[in-house]
């Protein structure tokens, strides 16, 4: 006994086959374009038009950012691809001198990094000798102050370039000498007495006081000193917004004692 099958159905099931085996083949030959497509893209991104050609520093005085560029393969001929900026950002602010870093990737071969230094206030003397140290109280680097630059007068614990002062005090007294003008600054020394901070600038015996106002403070001994004092003037600035100024007077004939006035300027 045979069976046999409507044409019609027949003709259905064959139309489904084809539609699946239709189906598949497009998959397949998409799945074979993504992967041909890929594989041109890859080799695209790494190739020589794609390679990094220019690198540029800008704002780097101080910090040496070349071999850190170098080390993190950022170097003309390199994929531009494989330059990390956030990766590259972090090793140069390892430097103490660089205070912020940012590298820029301009397709299809720009690579600029741009660093922020810090600002040298002034050097302090450790017990492992002197380190110059930036504003914020990061130690920069180890040697010896040479005639004129600022120091602060205080004996620390050892502190190695990259370290932080931990000292409030001597955080204040760095800070006092950052915002003093470059004329201003040679010469000039801060230490820490019985009476708070002590500092002399341009020839004369200033008192801060506690660490508080320092900025109000350098701002006000700026401006006494631009409008001209007599030498060996001594200024009290523990508070900015009365400064007060004593001056000496010559030696009274016989007495062998120096009489000096005061004076409240505030």
């Amino acid at each position: 006994m045979s069976l046999s099958v409507d044409p019609r159905l027949a003709d259905r099931r064959r139309e489904v086959r084809e539609g699946w085996a239709r189906r598949r083949l497009r998959w397949i030959m998409a799945l074979v374009a993504i992967v041909i497509g890929a594989g041109i893209g890859l080799a695209l991104v790494r190739s020589p038009w794609l390679a990094v050609r220019t690198v540029s520093v800008f704002g780097a005085a101080n910090a040496d950012v070349a071999p850190v560029l170098e080390t993190q393969n950022v170097v003309p001929g390199v994929p531009t691809i494989s330059v990390r900026p956030a990766v590259i950002e972090a090793a140069l602010e390892r430097d103490p001198w660089v205070a912020r870093a940012e590298v820029r990737v301009t397709w299809p071969g720009t690579v600029e990094a741009t660093v922020v230094e810090r600002v040298p206030a002034g050097w302090i003397e450790t017990e492992a000798g002197w380190v110059l140290v930036a504003a914020d109280g990061v130690a920069l680097i180890r040697g010896e102050p040479t005639p004129g630059e600022p120091v602060v007068r205080e004996r620390v614990p050892a502190l190695a370039p990259g370290e932080e002062v931990p000292d409030e005090e001597l955080l204040a007294a760095l800070a006092f000498l950052a915002r003093l003008p470059a004329d201003m600054a040679v010469g000039a020394e801060v230490s820490i007495g019985a009476a708070g901070i002590e500092a002399t600038v341009a020839g004369h015996a200033v008192l801060l006081g506690n660490r508080r106002d320092m900025d109000a403070k350098a701002a006000t001994l700026v401006a006494m000193l631009g409008a001209g004092l007599d030498d060996g003037t001594a200024i009290n600035l523990i508070s900015p917004s009365r400064p007060a100024v004593s001056y000496p007077q010559p030696v009274v004939e016989g007495t062998g004692e120096d009489v000096s006035s005061f004076d409240d300027s505030g």
